[in-house]
């Protein structure tokens, strides 16, 4: 979809990180903001968003805004985050990866991982993030790259494990604030995060493998033969008005994992003769099993994230070679994603999507409106020309 700079669908929002660029930058940080918003499926790459814009210059300087950036993404991030953070006490901070799938042999990072949602191996950027969900705050926090290890050292850089990029991003995100727990799936439940969160004081829920040990009597078992010991007279019922759908049934109790201590463990089945199961764990033992199941729950936020901003803000577009680049493209998609769901921060922007909340439907709208903006001006001109 076409556009321009004289429509500007985040009216004066952006102005707040104008000292961070140049004039010429400014432009362009404008011009890959309102394409990453409007640029249709597959038209959030720098060829396209380039062609898009009426008044932007060759792609060629764009391109050059973002792989040879003479401006500072962190400062532009640490901005992003103390605009729009409001309450810093309470709430969850996410850990979660995601899969970024490329076909390009030659871009920088990428190397084959498994992908769950394929059952097979893909050639991909692997994202870690964090995210801060506090009642209606939805905001992105901190990321970085997982590079294996002989993809790593091919491009010298140094290697670390996706255990230890969580840990590094935990760290920047507690100082952004105070959150009630941690949450994170059965991936990043290992010794390091668990010893840093214990450190802190933290509460933390994880889903957990079925192969974790446990203590009965003298003997350690794993958790899914535990499971499947227990009598479905003694599980009960989810409680409807919770809204959970998936699992309508449950089992509570305390138990000492190994590695890990004293927890608090929740048992999940869809059906009470259900064979498969789920499992929660949490460290503070004095947390209703209901409230662990809850807490886990707002773990789906990061999901919904990563699903927005590759579906509809360009998160996987990008076709840049240098990784340095890729960071950039990041750091524009966060910022679209946080301006999109804290509208109501912005009184211009709120006014054009009018209560609208999803990501998708939130940039439809914003192309409409820009399409009947195209519009009235032509008409101008065309009113113009004639007298």
């Amino acid at each position: 979809m076409l556009f321009t700079q004289e429509i500007n669908v985040f009216g004066d929002r952006l102005d707040i990180y104008r000292d961070c660029f140049s004039k010429p930058q400014w432009n362009h940080f404008k011009t890959y903001m309102n394409g990453l918003l409007l640029g249709g499926k597959n038209e959030k790459n720098i060829q396209d968003i380039a062609s898009n814009s009426i008044d932007g210059k060759h792609q060629s300087s764009l391109n050059r805004f973002i792989t040879r950036h003479k401006w500072n993404g962190r400062r532009l991030n640490a901005m992003r985050l103390n605009e729009n953070i409001h309450d810093k006490k309470g709430g969850v901070i996410i850990v979660d990866d995601t899969i970024i799938e490329k076909t390009g042999k030659d871009m920088e990072g990428v190397g084959y991982l498994y992908d769950h949602s394929k059952s097979k191996s893909v050639l991909c950027h692997d994202i870690v993030s964090t995210f801060y969900r506090n009642g209606e705050q939805r905001v992105p926090l901190y990321f970085a790259p997982y590079i294996k290890k002989e993809v790593a050292e091919k491009i010298d850089i140094w290697f670390k494990t996706k255990n230890q990029i969580a840990l590094d991003l935990l760290r920047m995100s507690l100082m952004m604030g105070r959150p009630e727990v941690v949450v994170f799936d059965e991936w990043y439940m290992c010794k390091d995060i668990l010893e840093f969160c214990s450190n802190r004081s933290l509460t933390w829920v994880s889903q957990s493998k079925s192969n974790r040990l446990i203590q009965m009597d003298e003997d350690w078992i794993q958790l899914g033969k535990y499971a499947k010991s227990l009598h479905k007279k003694m599980l009960k019922c989810i409680n409807k008005k919770i809204g959970e759908k998936r699992f309508k049934w449950f089992y509570e109790t305390i138990i000492v994992m190994k590695n890990v201590g004293l927890v608090k463990l929740v048992i999940l089945r869809r059906r009470k003769n259900s064979k498969t199961f789920t499992f929660l764990v949490c460290n503070d033992t004095s947390l209703a099993g209901v409230q662990i199941l809850e807490y886990y729950k707002k773990r789906w936020s990061i999901e919904v994230f990563h699903r927005d901003c590759k579906q509809h803000l360009g998160m996987g577009e990008y076709q840049a070679r240098k990784l340095d680049a890729v960071v950039i493209h990041l750091h524009l998609v966060f910022l679209a994603y946080t301006l999109l769901k804290n509208v109501i921060s912005n009184p211009f922007l709120n006014s054009i999507l009018k209560g609208v909340q999803a990501i998708g439907s939130a940039c439809k709208k914003l192309k409409r409106w820009v399409f009947d903006q195209l519009l009235k001006k032509s008409k101008e001109r065309k009113n113009a020309s004639s007298i």
